[in-house]
């Protein structure tokens, strides 16, 4: 009769009475880079400003009757209506009325200062959860917002005719697909979603 061979097998290091495991990959994280899939929506950057504007509105009329104490104005006559966008409806000449605008922002800025430091967010932009940062995603600082994002366009529509025009063409551009108004692409930044760091 002639010799059985019986063939040895490795056992597997790996317990072969547990049940198969699937290898799932982690979904890709979103990175805060600025891109369309955190870009801070229309209706969110329309509703932050409009907060902010509200916010302007009776911080503007107070320092403007402030003003007309120290200073009272002159009336001046307006004989077509183009002298309404020529500046020569102004109760105050060019210089002064530009030194009210100044007066108005330094305000706005101040009363802001503290909430686009700590997270790059106006308060309007807080309340609709979304953030001002650079372009590789990081926060934008205080500065940036508020001297190149917000100064010099601000500065730029007070000059009469060519500024509000200047104003209103900067302000359609949101409707490109980064949304970025000519502010953001002045100071190089971006409008997300507002994610907490951890």
């Amino acid at each position: 009769m002639g010799a059985v061979t019986i063939k040895s097998s490795t056992m597997s290091e790996e317990n072969p009475y547990s049940p198969p495991v699937n290898q799932v990959e982690a979904p890709p994280i979103q990175s805060a880079v600025p891109g369309l899939h955190n870009y801070a929506s229309l209706g969110q950057r329309f509703l932050g400003k409009l907060i902010d504007v509200l916010i302007m509105i009776p911080l503007s009329l107070g320092i403007g009757v402030a003003y007309a104490f120290i200073s009272p104005p002159k009336l001046v006559a307006v004989e077509k209506l183009s002298d309404v966008f020529l500046g020569g409806a102004s109760v105050y000449g060019l210089g002064e009325t530009f030194l009210v605008a100044v007066i108005g922002m330094a305000a706005y800025i101040g009363i802001q200062w503290a909430f686009w430091a700590s997270t790059g967010q106006s308060i309007g932009k807080k309340v609709m959860k979304t953030q001002v940062v650079n372009l590789d995603g990081s926060q934008a600082s205080v500065q940036t917002i508020a001297f190149k994002r917000y100064g010099i366009i601000n500065l730029i529509a007070n000059v009469p005719v060519f500024g509000p025009l200047v104003s209103l063409i900067g302000t359609l551009l949101i409707f490109r697909q980064n949304r970025n108004c000519l502010h953001d692409d002045i100071a190089k930044t971006r409008v997300i979603k507002f994610v907490a760091s951890s």
